[in-house]
Protein backbone atom coordinates (compact mmCIF):
# COMPACT_ATOMS: atom_id res chain seq x y z
CA UNK A 1 0.00 0.00 0.00
CA UNK A 2 1.58 3.46 -0.84
CA UNK A 3 2.59 5.66 2.08
CA UNK A 4 0.41 8.84 1.56
CA UNK A 5 2.49 10.94 3.70
CA UNK A 6 6.03 10.03 2.04
CA UNK A 7 7.58 13.56 1.34
CA UNK A 8 4.35 15.25 1.58
CA UNK A 9 4.86 18.86 3.46
CA UNK A 10 2.96 18.49 7.05
CA UNK A 11 2.22 21.17 9.16
CA UNK A 12 1.56 20.39 12.77
CA UNK A 13 0.83 23.34 15.57
CA UNK A 14 0.99 22.90 18.91
CA UNK A 15 4.27 20.09 18.58
CA UNK A 16 5.47 20.54 21.65
CA UNK A 17 2.37 19.27 23.26
CA UNK A 18 1.62 16.00 24.52
CA UNK A 19 -0.69 15.00 21.10
CA UNK A 20 1.13 17.17 19.01
CA UNK A 21 4.75 15.78 19.90
CA UNK A 22 3.20 12.31 19.29
CA UNK A 23 1.57 13.33 15.64
CA UNK A 24 4.95 14.70 14.64
CA UNK A 25 6.75 11.20 16.03
CA UNK A 26 3.99 9.42 13.59
CA UNK A 27 4.75 11.58 10.56
CA UNK A 28 8.29 11.54 10.69
CA UNK A 29 8.05 7.90 10.54
CA UNK A 30 5.28 8.44 7.75
CA UNK A 31 8.51 9.76 5.97
CA UNK A 32 6.73 12.76 5.62
CA UNK A 33 7.70 16.66 5.24
CA UNK A 34 7.42 17.81 8.62
CA UNK A 35 7.04 21.58 9.58
CA UNK A 36 5.75 22.47 13.27
CA UNK A 37 4.85 25.63 14.67
CA UNK A 38 5.57 26.24 17.94
CA UNK A 39 5.68 29.72 20.42
CA UNK A 40 9.26 30.85 21.19
CA UNK A 41 8.79 30.15 25.05
CA UNK A 42 7.90 26.43 24.23
CA UNK A 43 10.09 23.80 26.02
CA UNK A 44 10.73 21.36 22.92
CA UNK A 45 11.53 18.71 25.25
CA UNK A 46 8.96 16.05 23.81
CA UNK A 47 10.43 16.66 20.47
CA UNK A 48 14.11 16.97 21.67
CA UNK A 49 15.13 13.33 19.40
CA UNK A 50 13.13 14.10 15.95
CA UNK A 51 14.51 18.17 15.70
CA UNK A 52 17.33 17.14 13.05
CA UNK A 53 14.30 15.69 11.41
CA UNK A 54 11.66 18.25 11.30
CA UNK A 55 11.81 21.83 10.48
CA UNK A 56 10.73 24.26 13.28
CA UNK A 57 9.11 27.56 12.91
CA UNK A 58 8.79 29.98 16.11
CA UNK A 59 5.34 31.65 15.48
CA UNK A 60 2.50 32.30 17.50
CA UNK A 61 -1.02 31.27 16.13
CA UNK A 62 -2.44 34.64 17.04
CA UNK A 63 -0.13 36.74 15.10
CA UNK A 64 -1.93 36.27 11.68
CA UNK A 65 0.94 37.91 9.64
CA UNK A 66 3.51 36.02 10.96
CA UNK A 67 1.25 32.57 10.36
CA UNK A 68 0.30 33.82 6.92
CA UNK A 69 3.75 34.52 6.09
CA UNK A 70 4.63 30.97 7.22
CA UNK A 71 1.97 28.79 6.01
CA UNK A 72 2.39 30.31 2.39
CA UNK A 73 6.22 29.98 2.70
CA UNK A 74 5.39 26.14 3.44
CA UNK A 75 1.99 25.18 1.48
CA UNK A 76 1.74 22.39 3.29
CA UNK A 77 -0.46 19.29 1.88
CA UNK A 78 -1.72 18.31 5.15
CA UNK A 79 -1.74 20.38 8.39
CA UNK A 80 -2.64 18.79 12.12
CA UNK A 81 -4.19 21.78 14.11
CA UNK A 82 -3.52 20.76 17.79
CA UNK A 83 -2.07 23.54 19.34
CA UNK A 84 -4.43 25.07 21.97
CA UNK A 85 -4.82 26.99 25.45
CA UNK A 86 -6.38 25.66 28.22
CA UNK A 87 -5.41 21.96 28.01
CA UNK A 88 -3.55 22.21 31.28
CA UNK A 89 -6.60 23.09 33.64
CA UNK A 90 -4.36 25.61 35.57
CA UNK A 91 -4.60 27.58 32.21
CA UNK A 92 -8.05 29.91 32.85
CA UNK A 93 -7.16 33.23 30.92
CA UNK A 94 -10.12 34.32 29.22
CA UNK A 95 -8.62 36.17 26.92
CA UNK A 96 -5.73 34.20 25.96
CA UNK A 97 -8.20 31.25 25.26
CA UNK A 98 -10.09 33.10 22.90
CA UNK A 99 -7.22 34.23 20.97
CA UNK A 100 -5.16 31.09 20.79
CA UNK A 101 -8.25 28.21 20.11
CA UNK A 102 -10.77 30.97 17.99
CA UNK A 103 -8.94 33.74 16.60
CA UNK A 104 -5.46 30.98 16.40
CA UNK A 105 -7.58 28.68 14.08
CA UNK A 106 -9.02 31.68 12.32
CA UNK A 107 -5.75 32.85 11.26
CA UNK A 108 -4.25 29.44 10.31
CA UNK A 109 -7.32 28.21 8.02
CA UNK A 110 -7.65 31.83 6.61
CA UNK A 111 -3.88 31.33 5.08
CA UNK A 112 -4.52 27.53 4.22
CA UNK A 113 -7.37 29.08 2.28
CA UNK A 114 -5.60 30.57 -0.47
CA UNK A 115 -3.08 27.60 -0.73
CA UNK A 116 -4.91 24.58 -0.66
CA UNK A 117 -4.21 21.36 1.00
CA UNK A 118 -5.42 18.32 0.94
CA UNK A 119 -6.49 17.42 4.34
CA UNK A 120 -7.07 19.93 7.38
CA UNK A 121 -6.98 17.76 10.79
CA UNK A 122 -8.87 20.33 13.53
CA UNK A 123 -8.38 18.67 16.79
CA UNK A 124 -11.17 19.03 19.39
CA UNK A 125 -12.06 18.22 22.61
CA UNK A 126 -14.64 16.19 24.70
CA UNK A 127 -14.72 19.18 26.69
CA UNK A 128 -16.59 21.03 23.86
CA UNK A 129 -19.92 18.91 25.07
CA UNK A 130 -19.28 19.05 28.87
CA UNK A 131 -21.06 16.94 31.35
CA UNK A 132 -23.61 14.35 29.89
CA UNK A 133 -25.74 11.53 31.71
CA UNK A 134 -26.57 10.42 28.17
CA UNK A 135 -24.04 8.74 25.46
CA UNK A 136 -22.56 11.78 23.48
CA UNK A 137 -23.14 11.51 19.51
CA UNK A 138 -21.11 14.33 17.73
CA UNK A 139 -24.83 16.24 17.14
CA UNK A 140 -25.21 16.31 20.69
CA UNK A 141 -26.03 19.84 22.26
CA UNK A 142 -23.07 21.74 23.14
CA UNK A 143 -22.78 23.05 26.63
CA UNK A 144 -18.88 23.29 27.58
CA UNK A 145 -18.38 23.77 31.62
CA UNK A 146 -15.03 25.63 30.47
CA UNK A 147 -12.66 28.58 28.91
CA UNK A 148 -11.06 25.66 26.81
CA UNK A 149 -14.51 23.72 26.12
CA UNK A 150 -16.05 26.66 25.10
CA UNK A 151 -13.47 28.48 23.08
CA UNK A 152 -12.52 25.38 21.43
CA UNK A 153 -16.26 24.80 20.81
CA UNK A 154 -16.38 28.08 18.77
CA UNK A 155 -13.30 26.79 17.20
CA UNK A 156 -15.26 23.90 15.40
CA UNK A 157 -18.19 25.71 14.35
CA UNK A 158 -15.76 28.47 12.70
CA UNK A 159 -13.25 25.89 11.15
CA UNK A 160 -16.40 24.26 9.46
CA UNK A 161 -18.06 27.18 8.52
CA UNK A 162 -14.52 28.73 6.88
CA UNK A 163 -13.77 25.53 5.34
CA UNK A 164 -17.27 24.85 3.64
CA UNK A 165 -17.26 28.81 2.08
CA UNK A 166 -13.56 27.83 1.02
CA UNK A 167 -13.41 24.53 -0.09
CA UNK A 168 -11.30 23.26 2.16
CA UNK A 169 -11.48 19.40 3.01
CA UNK A 170 -11.47 19.59 6.80
CA UNK A 171 -12.47 16.84 9.33
CA UNK A 172 -12.38 17.57 13.00
CA UNK A 173 -11.31 14.56 16.03
CA UNK A 174 -12.98 14.90 19.43
CA UNK A 175 -10.54 12.47 21.65
CA UNK A 176 -12.04 11.74 24.99
CA UNK A 177 -9.30 10.75 27.64
CA UNK A 178 -5.95 10.08 26.50
CA UNK A 179 -3.30 8.60 28.19
CA UNK A 180 0.24 7.32 27.07
CA UNK A 181 4.12 8.09 26.63
CA UNK A 182 5.49 12.22 27.15
CA UNK A 183 2.35 13.55 29.45
CA UNK A 184 2.74 16.27 31.76
CA UNK A 185 3.43 15.49 35.24
CA UNK A 186 0.21 16.84 36.70
CA UNK A 187 -2.14 15.00 34.59
CA UNK A 188 -4.28 11.66 35.62
CA UNK A 189 -1.47 9.18 34.93
CA UNK A 190 1.87 10.25 34.74
CA UNK A 191 0.64 11.74 38.58
CA UNK A 192 0.24 7.98 40.07
CA UNK A 193 2.79 6.33 37.83
CA UNK A 194 5.24 9.03 38.95
CA UNK A 195 4.51 9.18 42.65
CA UNK A 196 4.55 5.69 42.78
CA UNK A 197 8.30 5.20 41.17
CA UNK A 198 9.35 8.27 43.84
CA UNK A 199 7.98 6.75 47.04
CA UNK A 200 5.16 9.52 47.04
CA UNK A 201 1.72 9.37 48.65
CA UNK A 202 -0.61 9.34 45.63
CA UNK A 203 -3.58 11.71 46.69
CA UNK A 204 -6.79 11.73 44.74
CA UNK A 205 -10.35 12.70 45.01
CA UNK A 206 -12.63 9.83 45.90
CA UNK A 207 -12.67 9.01 41.64
CA UNK A 208 -16.24 8.00 41.49
CA UNK A 209 -16.30 10.20 38.25
CA UNK A 210 -16.43 7.81 34.98
CA UNK A 211 -13.84 8.82 31.71
CA UNK A 212 -13.39 6.79 28.49
CA UNK A 213 -9.35 6.60 28.41
CA UNK A 214 -7.84 5.43 25.31
CA UNK A 215 -3.71 4.75 24.42
CA UNK A 216 -2.02 8.01 22.74
CA UNK A 217 -1.50 5.35 20.11
CA UNK A 218 -4.84 4.63 18.99
CA UNK A 219 -5.88 8.24 18.86
CA UNK A 220 -2.92 8.55 16.53
CA UNK A 221 -4.04 5.52 14.26
CA UNK A 222 -7.55 7.48 14.07
CA UNK A 223 -5.65 10.78 13.16
CA UNK A 224 -4.17 9.18 10.47
CA UNK A 225 -7.18 7.66 8.75
CA UNK A 226 -8.96 10.84 8.97
CA UNK A 227 -5.97 12.48 7.19
CA UNK A 228 -5.40 10.02 4.64
CA UNK A 229 -9.61 9.52 3.33
CA UNK A 230 -10.48 11.50 0.86
CA UNK A 231 -14.20 11.19 0.89
CA UNK A 232 -14.85 12.08 3.94
CA UNK A 233 -15.42 16.22 4.06
CA UNK A 234 -17.03 18.16 7.09
CA UNK A 235 -17.07 15.21 9.38
CA UNK A 236 -17.06 15.98 13.11
CA UNK A 237 -15.66 12.22 14.51
CA UNK A 238 -15.87 11.58 18.41
CA UNK A 239 -12.12 9.43 19.28
CA UNK A 240 -12.23 7.45 21.88
CA UNK A 241 -12.48 3.77 23.59
CA UNK A 242 -16.19 3.81 23.50
CA UNK A 243 -16.02 2.63 27.21
CA UNK A 244 -16.04 4.35 30.89
CA UNK A 245 -14.87 3.41 33.69
CA UNK A 246 -14.77 5.01 37.30
CA UNK A 247 -11.46 6.61 37.77
CA UNK A 248 -10.64 4.02 40.54
CA UNK A 249 -10.73 1.60 37.68
CA UNK A 250 -7.73 2.59 36.37
CA UNK A 251 -6.10 3.48 39.25
CA UNK A 252 -6.37 -0.10 40.22
CA UNK A 253 -4.67 -1.19 37.38
CA UNK A 254 -0.96 1.25 37.59
CA UNK A 255 -1.33 -0.08 41.00
CA UNK A 256 -1.15 -3.94 39.61
CA UNK A 257 1.02 -3.51 37.12
CA UNK A 258 3.48 -1.36 39.16
CA UNK A 259 3.13 -4.30 41.83
CA UNK A 260 2.71 -1.32 44.73
CA UNK A 261 1.65 -2.33 47.99
CA UNK A 262 1.06 1.45 49.11
CA UNK A 263 -2.73 2.09 49.03
CA UNK A 264 -3.80 5.72 47.26
CA UNK A 265 -5.42 8.01 49.46
CA UNK A 266 -8.84 8.70 48.17
CA UNK A 267 -11.11 11.47 49.06
CA UNK A 268 -7.63 13.52 49.81
CA UNK A 269 -8.38 15.86 47.51
CA UNK A 270 -12.06 17.46 46.98
CA UNK A 271 -13.76 17.21 43.44
CA UNK A 272 -13.27 20.07 41.28
CA UNK A 273 -16.08 23.03 41.30
CA UNK A 274 -17.30 22.17 37.89
CA UNK A 275 -16.29 18.29 38.25
CA UNK A 276 -17.41 16.26 34.51
CA UNK A 277 -18.99 13.15 36.01
CA UNK A 278 -19.46 11.43 32.77
CA UNK A 279 -19.11 11.35 29.59
CA UNK A 280 -19.10 8.18 27.12
CA UNK A 281 -18.66 8.90 23.54
CA UNK A 282 -20.47 6.92 20.97
CA UNK A 283 -17.64 6.60 18.72
CA UNK A 284 -19.52 4.04 16.24
CA UNK A 285 -19.14 6.80 13.01
CA UNK A 286 -15.34 6.48 13.65
CA UNK A 287 -15.55 2.82 13.33
CA UNK A 288 -17.89 2.95 10.28
CA UNK A 289 -16.57 5.83 8.37
CA UNK A 290 -13.41 5.86 8.70
CA UNK A 291 -12.87 2.25 9.83
CA UNK A 292 -10.82 2.71 12.85
CA UNK A 293 -10.68 0.34 15.65
CA UNK A 294 -8.40 1.14 19.04
CA UNK A 295 -5.78 -1.73 18.05
CA UNK A 296 -4.05 -1.75 21.82
CA UNK A 297 -6.05 -2.59 24.63
CA UNK A 298 -6.61 0.00 27.91
CA UNK A 299 -3.93 -2.73 30.12
CA UNK A 300 -1.33 -3.14 27.33
CA UNK A 301 -1.05 0.91 26.86
CA UNK A 302 -1.02 1.16 30.80
CA UNK A 303 2.00 -1.21 30.81
CA UNK A 304 3.82 0.89 28.07
CA UNK A 305 3.11 3.97 29.29
CA UNK A 306 4.45 2.69 32.83
CA UNK A 307 7.49 1.31 31.20
CA UNK A 308 8.14 4.86 29.46
CA UNK A 309 8.10 6.53 32.56
CA UNK A 310 10.29 4.79 34.28
CA UNK A 311 12.89 5.04 31.92
CA UNK A 312 12.29 8.70 31.81
CA UNK A 313 11.86 9.44 35.03
CA UNK A 314 15.00 12.31 34.99
CA UNK A 315 12.84 14.08 32.45
CA UNK A 316 10.30 15.30 35.35
CA UNK A 317 12.59 15.40 38.52
CA UNK A 318 12.88 18.97 39.74
CA UNK A 319 10.74 20.29 36.58
CA UNK A 320 7.18 21.55 36.15
CA UNK A 321 6.80 19.36 33.26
Amino acid sequence: MENTFNNQRVLITGANGFIGSHVVQRMVQEKALVSVIVRESSDLWRIEELKKEIDINLVDLRDSASIDKCVKSLKPDFVFHVGAYGVDSRQKDYSTAANTNIMGTMNLLNSVKDIGCKKFINVGTCMEYGDKQEIIRENSYLEPDSIYGSTKASATIIAHQIAKENNINLVTLRPFGIFGEKEGSHKFFPYIILSILEGKDVNLTPCEQYRDYCYIENIMDGFVLAAKNETVNNEIFNIGSGEIFKLKHFVDIIYNQMRSTKQPNYGALPYRQNEVWRQQPDTNKMKRLLNWEPKVSLEEGIKRTINWYETNTEKFVGTKR
